[in-house]
């Protein structure tokens, strides 16, 4: 290793170094009997394709990590850019639980997991495993159903929602 990289970071610089990164902005949903949560989250990626799945993280001990575990399932809506105000929605204290549900339209997936119409990718997901890690749960999903529509995806990157420019 140089020497002029360190071996640990601090915590702020972590931070700070992540901000730099445009990431994907979506809710992850799960439903557990008649109740439903769900939470913004720019921490969802692809963990391998065969088999699809799915990695997400979510605080430990949430409510949305709580039904997850209990369900078994989430779905992932991967938001178009004209729909930053689901992502707000789900970030803050304006609602919770089933009440953040009462804006949109919302489909039932096969695993009973609320998948927002008009995303640019909803993916449903059955979970495999969960890890823990610092003060989150990845969890790992098997991807057994999904749905794309056209537009392009919300963004979050240095504390803002972005789009990307036109592709023309």
């Amino acid at each position: 290793m140089p020497a002029d990289i360190a071996e640990t970071v601090s915590t702020e610089a972590y931070i700070a170094g992540m901000r730099a990164i445009v990431q994907p902005v979506g809710l992850v949903t799960a439903a557990f009997g008649d109740e439903r949560d769900g939470v913004t989250a720019v921490t969802v990626c692809s963990a391998t394709m065969e088999p699809p799945t799915l990695l997400v993280s979510i605080k430990q001990g949430s409510a949305v990590a709580r039904m997850v575990a209990r369900s078994q399932a989430f779905g992932v809506s991967f938001l178009a850019d004209t729909q930053a105000r689901m992502a707000r929605r789900f970030s803050s204290m304006e609602a919770e639980g089933s009440a953040l549900f009462s804006e949109g339209n919302w489909l039932t997936a096969v695993t009973g997991s609320p998948l927002l119409e008009g995303a640019v990718g909803a993916f449903d997901c059955r979970l495999v495993e969960v890890f823990s890690c610092g003060g989150h749960s990845l969890f790992l999903g098997r991807v057994v159903s999904m749905a794309t529509n056209e537009g392009e995806g919300l963004l979050y990157g240095d504390g803002y929602f972005r789009r990307l420019v036109s592709k023309d």
